[in-house]
C-alpha cells in the first residue's frame, strides 16, 4: 500500500509541476483553443512517463536504467514537439521558417517545458525511491538546487517577459550587442546558472565518491 501511494504522490506532483509550468507559459503567449490540446498532451505524457517508470521500478536490475528510461523519453517529447515544424516543412515550408514561426516556438513551449519537468520529476523520485529500498546510496549528480531556482526564475511573468523581450531584440538587430541590455543580461544570467549547475554536480560527484570509499 506504501508504493501505491509513493505512485500516486508522484504522479500527482510531476502533473501539478507541469501544468504550473504550461499555464504560465499560456498566459505569457496568449495561448487559445489549442491550449486544451496541449493540457491533454501532457497529461496523456504523464500517464505514459509514469507507466514506463512503474515497469523499469519493478524490473531493473540496475539504476542505470532509470536514466535509459528518462532519456528515450525525453527525445519522444522533443519528436512530439518537432512534429508540427516535420509536417510544414514536408508540405513545402523551409525547415527553418516552420520552426521559427511564432505559433510553432509557443506551441512547443508550452508542451516541451512541461513534458521534461515531467520526466525530471518522475525520475528523479522514483529513482531515489528505488535506490532506497535497496539500502543504496540515493543521492544523484542532477543539480537539483540550481534547477529549482532556474525554474522559479524563468517559470513567472516577470522571468518569461525578460526572456521574450531579449529575444525579440536579438532578432531585430543581432549586431549592435552595446544596447540589448536584455541579451546581455539573460545570456549572463543563463551562463550564471550553467556554472552553479557545474559546481553544483561537481560537489555531488565528491560527495559519492567520498561516501562510496576507496573502493570507488
Amino acid at each position: 500500500m506504501g508504493s501505491v501511494f509513493a505512485f500516486l504522490g508522484t504522479f500527482l506532483l510531476s502533473l501539478f509541476v507541469a501544468l504550473l509550468a504550461a499555464l504560465q507559459l499560456a498566459d505569457h503567449f496568449g495561448a487559445g483553443e489549442e491550449f486544451i490540446l496541449v493540457l491533454m498532451v501532457i497529461a496523456a505524457m504523464t500517464v505514459v512517463a509514469m507507466l514506463c517508470f512503474a515497469i523499469t521500478y519493478a524490473g531493473a536490475r540496475k539504476v542505470r536504467a532509470f536514466d535509459i528510461v528518462a532519456v528515450v523519453l525525453a527525445i519522444l517529447a522533443l519528436a512530439l514537439v518537432a512534429l508540427p515544424a516535420f509536417v510544414e516543412w514536408h508540405a513545402g515550408r523551409s525547415a527553418r521558417v516552420a520552426l521559427l514561426d511564432r505559433d510553432n516556438i509557443k506551441l512547443t513551449l508550452a508542451l516541451l517545458v512541461p513534458v521534461l519537468l515531467v520526466i525530471l520529476v518522475q525520475w528523479g523520485l522514483l529513482r531515489r525511491r528505488w535506490l532506497r529500498a535497496l539500502g543504496a546510496e540515493d543521492l544523484s549528480r542532477w543539480p537539483w538546487v540550481v534547477t529549482v531556482i532556474g525554474g522559479l526564475i524563468v517559470l513567472n511573468p516577470i522571468g518569461l517577459e525578460f526572456v521574450h523581450a531579449a529575444l525579440r531584440e536579438l532578432r531585430q538587430a543581432p549586431a549592435d550587442w552595446s544596447r540589448h541590455f536584455r541579451v546581455m543580461a539573460t545570456g549572463a544570467a543563463a551562463l550564471t546558472l550553467l556554472v552553479m549547475a557545474w559546481i553544483e554536480y561537481y560537489i555531488r560527484s565528491r560527495m559519492l565518491r567520498r561516501l562510496a570509499g576507496p573502493s570507488a
